[in-house]
């Protein structure tokens, strides 16, 4: 310190003043850069600022006084009185007080005490901040708040709703970022309305919030107001919550004006957040809502407008392009567009280009949704299910209960034949959110697990849970009774579907369960006429090419490939002038036109859809199809090592639900080919695999393959398991149509011989 001090005083004041600036401007980018990389609270940076400009005039006055001073002061005296050769002089006086008090070494460490004391303040407050202790403790350090706790944020209250609306949708919008509070999403609550008996677009407000987060569990509710000042806003807010569901915190922001509105909702987040407990650091380092969302209030106000739409896909539709329209990057709204357009099942083309422009827009987008792009714009568009799969489990890192991540991610491992990991993916959803998709999927791979006891009773447990999805609940237990063959008991719940539920969903499926149970025993005629009710509501099966695709089978059982062949091209001249490309359902008609003898046709007509959507548009199930039609072409043309290649390619692509389908393909290449062995493991392989979504295959597929068994089995000289199958055969075909009878009665004939031989 004493060389600093001397090489100080060599300077002149315009010097020292030089060097104290550039010191000071050095402090500051060290306080930010601490501060940034750190997480130190935000007054301390203009803390440091105030101590810098407080030793400022120390500083200038130090140096003018230091300056004024005779340099003998600073000279060292001679080494003796003789060898100077002077009379010694006088005693020199005492310096004056403001020399004492202004000198270098007391400036120097009267800022280094300051700094140290705004150091000791500042560790004082994180500890406290981390501890709980106090007004600066946080949340979830005094035990109020878990980390990660799902929140309700209320609907903002204000003399202009709309304006309130946005506000509260904006607020969300941020909060999202954080990893400390989980924002309950407005599916959800739309759903904990329709729970509470009421229309699940009501308004939710800060009273219907409590209510919701109490009977639903949440841990807290963010309620709050936004008031007009001048041209300016006032937003205000509290966290509410605890045993007494009193106030945890209260907010303060303001805005001088409407284009300064985001700037303040976006303060008033991160103020929230930080008391909530979340880092400092990660506060500081997330981008700012305008970056998350969008810079045009317009746009959020239709974006808000669209979420509160539950219920009205078609309507949010338009309010989400809108939303689009005005701020071409806003990527959230881009995301909800894929959705709704998901939902609705239509304009496949807009959905993937939607995905597409959200991927693109991934980095506007809060960490969770923009996760759930990349996952959605992996599988359903570029068709990479690994990559999809890293996406939600990256994910599932931050927000280990993300209902979407825990779901999605299940199907993804429960389409890889993944049993055991998509169960209990399944159950975590389940867990952490009671929704009906939850259940229903874990029902599903326990169908799959040949569980069915367990997969009745997690539907029984869905019914005490969720009373309101009775209708979907019993429409899913009647299909996984046809698919496990138990299907005088899916009969009779099907008898009842229609007239216990009301309404053309209703109508619809109930439609479809008869068409399915009357087409696996026979009864084409009645299966044909329920397809004429198919179209009742919106779905897969009401698509102009399934019902031609269904009806074109029931063709073919009774005889008339031929026919089939022609209304199913004919079907497609139509379908080729009304939708679009990628709205055709060619995974389902290809395969059919192939199987009824069209084999010529389908080529021509796969090469045209190859033409019109290329494979980075056709998504992970378009791929799947296009894998299963190539196997199928290869089939048809006779080519039995290209095909069983290809089948098993498919198989391993796409494994689990894609079993039953490469186990009947190959069983058909090994048949035509006169190896009866593999052809029987193959056949009995389709028939046991115990999927819940094997009823598109049953319905045309099992009576023939029961009949083309015992067969097999005859001819192999295995006449027990032949016995078996023809019995199997005899009893599911009991009641088909006349033009079926003679296939029966000859299975009925040989059957007797057999068990007569046994005898």
């Amino acid at each position: 310190m004493k060389n600093l001090i001397h090489e100080i005083h060599r300077r002149s004041l315009w010097q020292v003043l030089g060097i104290y600036l550039a010191v000071s401007w050095v402090v500051l980018q060290v306080v930010d850069v601490v501060g940034n990389n750190f997480g130190l609270p935000d007054w301390v940076a203009p803390a440091a600022l105030v101590l810098l400009l407080l030793g400022l005039p120390v500083v200038i006055a130090t140096a003018f006084v230091q300056e004024g001073m005779t340099a003998k002061e600073f000279q060292p005296p001679p080494q003796s009185l003789a060898e100077a050769g002077e009379v010694a002089p006088s005693p020199a006086p005492e310096p004056e007080t403001h020399h004492r008090l202004l000198t270098w070494r007391n400036a120097l460490l009267g800022g280094g005490a300051a700094f140290v004391l705004l150091a000791i303040l500042t560790g004082g407050y994180l500890f406290m901040r981390s501890s709980g202790i106090g007004p600066a403790g946080t949340l979830v350090a005094q035990g109020v708040l878990a980390e990660g706790a799902p929140v309700v944020v209320a609907d903002f209250g204000g003399s202009d709703e709309e304006l309130a609306g946005v506000v509260t949708g904006a607020l969300r919008i941020d909060l999202f970022q954080s990893p400390t509070i989980r924002v309950v999403e407005p599916t959800d609550l739309s759903e904990a309305l329709v729970r509470m008996q009421r229309s699940a677009d009501t308004r939710v407000d800060a009273a219907t919030a409590r209510e919701i987060a109490i009977r639903e569990g949440y841990a807290a509710v963010i309620e709050g107001e936004i008031g007009t000042v001048g041209s300016g806003h006032v937003l205000t807010a509290r966290i509410v919550g605890g045993p007494e569901w009193g106030t945890l915190a209260a907010f303060r922001q303001e805005s001088a004006s409407e284009d300064e509105l985001l700037d303040a909702i976006g303060d008033l987040s991160h103020a929230i957040r930080d008391k909530a407990g979340e880092s400092l650091r990660a506060i500081r380092s997330a981008p700012p809502l305008r970056e998350v969302s969008t810079a045009s209030l317009e746009a959020l106000r239709i974006y808000t407008r669209a979420e509160s739409m539950a219920g009205d896909e078609s309507a949010a539709l338009a309010l989400f392009e809108r939303a689009t329209e005005l701020d071409p990057e806003f990527a959230m709204a881009h995301r909800k567009v894929a959705v709704a357009l998901g939902n609705l099942g239509i304009r496949a083309a807009d959905q993937a280009a939607a995905l597409e422009r959200a991927y693109e827009l991934r980095d506007r987008l809060p960490e969770r949704e923009r996760y759930l792009a990349e996952a959605d714009y992996q599988e359903l568009v570029l068709g990479d299910r690994d990559a999809a799969i890293l996406a939600f489990e990256n994910l599932l890192e931050i927000d280990p209960d993300n209902e979407a991540a825990l779901n999605n991610l299940g199907l993804l491992r429960f389409q890889r034949g993944q049993y055991d990991e998509a169960e209990g993916l399944f159950q975590r959803a389940v867990d952490a959110r009671q929704i009906e998709v939850g259940y229903l999927n874990l029902a599903r791979v326990r169908i799959s697990l040949d569980r069915m006891a367990d997969a009745q009773a997690i539907l029984d447990s869905a019914l005490v849970t969720l009373p309101q999805a009775e209708e979907t609940i019993e429409d899913l237990r009647i299909g996984l009774l046809i698919s496990s063959a138990a299907y005088d008991e899916a009969g009779e719940l099907a008898d009842g579907f229609a007239t216990t539920f009301a309404g053309p969903r209703a109508g619809r499926r109930s439609a479809q369960h008869r068409f399915a149970l009357a087409a696996v025993h026979g009864r084409l005629a009645d299966a044909y006429r329920e397809t004429e009710d198919f179209d009742l509501a919106p779905g897969f099966f009401a698509h102009p090419m399934v019902i031609a695709a269904n009806r074109a089978r029931i063709s073919a059982a009774r005889g008339d490939e031929r026919g089939a062949v022609s209304e199913l091209v004919t079907r497609y001249a139509a379908v080729r002038d009304t939708l679009e490309p990628a709205d055709r359902i060619y995974g389902a008609w290809l395969p059919t036109l192939i199987e009824v003898g069209g084999a010529t046709d389908a080529r021509r007509i796969y090469e045209e859809w190859k033409g019109a959507v290329p494979p980075e548009q056709i998504g992970a199930f378009g791929r799947d199809d296009r894998r299963r039609i190539d196997a199928l072409l290869a089939t048809a043309a006779g080519d039995g090592d290209e095909a069983v290649r290809l089948w098993n390619l498919f198989e391993r692509e796409c494994p689990g639900v894609c079993k039953i389908d490469a186990a009947y393909g190959r069983a058909k290449v090994h048949d035509r080919a006169g190896r009866a062995d593999d052809a029987i493991r193959e056949y009995e392989a389709f028939l046991s695999e115990p999927l819940h979504d094997r009823l598109l295959v049953d319905i045309f597929g099992r009576a023939p393959t029961l009949e083309r068994l015992a067969q097999l089995y005859d001819e192999t000289g295995d006449a027990e398991s032949a016995a078996a199958r023809y019995a199997a055969f005899v009893e599911l075909w009991a009641d088909a149509d006349p033009v079926l009878q003679p296939r029966v009665a000859a299975a009925r004939t040989r059957l007797g011989d057999l068990r007569r031989a046994a005898q």
